[in-house]
């Protein structure tokens, strides 16, 4: 399989290949998990299926594959081997997936796929003095840029996207029990910053409190037809994460999940979003002011009735959220994960992310 792994092709992921990467992905993590002695994770393919499909629908020039070289001559189509995809929204990158099978690993194949999905444009290269090694000849065209293009002067110059033309942000989200991953992203300047929590739980009666009184909450379907929520929910997104993703609200709603807005009484001033699903998955949610995290918690907790316990990921510079969920009753459960980016990422403190993936 090392031979393979040497001398593997790398090549754009299309939609047949998903289930493909799919048993890439469980392949990678259940040995991991095995060698931890440590239970595995759920398992949801058909999720991550569709989570990949979303990727390719809106950034399929940012996820690769390798597959290892046909010998046989057959109609068997050849094995693939690892396979990342990145998304960008605006000047902010974000790595998404990258997994290599266990038997291809330590080849250098993560690194050739990683860098297969670094975005391209008129910035400079990332200097490697600061820490940002220039990968040369290992990709086409050589040095990841971010594209500076898309952002106009003053562009998302609140939250912690992009500050302007020419700059960007680049970013990721690692298990904290791969290390090594957490050092191939951190030598391209995607430093570990931030703990995601995961936390799990079902709040004790009267643990969470209702919003203040000048607080609406409104479920989206309950909006009038005219109300402008795309707009409005860009709006939100730009103020605290940098920039606009309608994209992947479209996904979050095809996906289950009931969105709130919440709104200052009377005036009518926008505060937040958040969302919820039937499962019990909270999140993402994006607040103007942190303080109000435990009332809408409260009010998205009260929305759905899972089956099992809630769940939301907490990056560890939310302390609202935090306090709120674990006096509620709510347990950090499993290993964090780790934000890595490539500068602050100061919007986390007012924002509760769908997954690692697609936060």
């Amino acid at each position: 399989m090392r031979d393979d792994a040497d001398h593997a092709i790398l090549r754009p992921i299309r939609p047949d290949d998903i289930l493909g990467c799919v048993d890439v992905f469980y392949d990678a993590v259940d040995p991991l998990y095995r060698r931890l002695d440590q239970p595995l994770p759920p398992r949801d393919p058909a999720s991550l299926g569709r989570l990949i499909g979303h990727l390719l629908d809106h950034d399929a020039d940012r996820a690769w594959l390798a597959e290892a070289p046909s010998s046989t001559g057959d109609d068997r189509p050849p094995r693939i081997l690892g396979f990342g995809t990145a998304w960008q929204r605006e000047s902010t990158w974000y790595l998404a997936l990258l997994f290599v099978r266990p038997q291809a690993q330590a080849s250098g194949l993560g690194r050739k796929l990683l860098l297969r999905t670094f975005p391209r444009g008129p910035m400079d290269p990332p200097d490697p003095e600061d820490g940002a090694p220039d990968p040369g000849g290992a990709t086409e065209g050589g040095a990841p840029v971010l594209d500076g293009a898309a952002a106009a002067p003053g562009h998302g110059a609140t939250g912690g996207g992009a500050t302007g033309a020419g700059s960007g942000l680049m970013a990721t989200c690692v298990d904290s029990i791969q290390p090594i991953s957490t050092g191939l992203y951190a030598g391209y300047g995607m430093v570990p910053r931030v703990p995601l929590f995961t936390a799990i739980g079902r709040p004790r009666p009267g643990s969470l409190p209702a919003l203040p009184r000048d607080v609406v909450a409104t479920g989206f379907e309950a909006l009038p037809a005219t109300y402008p929520l795309a707009g409005t929910l860009a709006g939100l997104d730009r103020a605290t994460l940098g920039f606009e993703r309608p994209q992947d609200h479209r996904f979050w709603a095809r996906e289950g999940r009931r969105g709130v807005l919440f709104r200052r009484a009377g005036a009518g001033d926008v505060l937040g979003y958040g969302y919820a699903q039937p499962s019990g998955r909270l999140g993402p949610v994006a607040l103007l002011d942190e303080t109000l995290y435990p009332g809408v918690l409260g009010t998205l907790v009260a929305r759905e009735s899972p089956p099992g316990p809630y769940l939301a990921l907490v990056p560890g510079v939310n302390h609202r959220a935090i306090v709120a969920l674990l006096h509620a009753g709510f347990r950090f459960e499993g290993f964090p994960g780790i934000v890595g980016s490539t500068r602050p990422w100061e919007g986390l403190a007012r924002y509760l992310p769908a997954s690692y993936a697609l936060p």
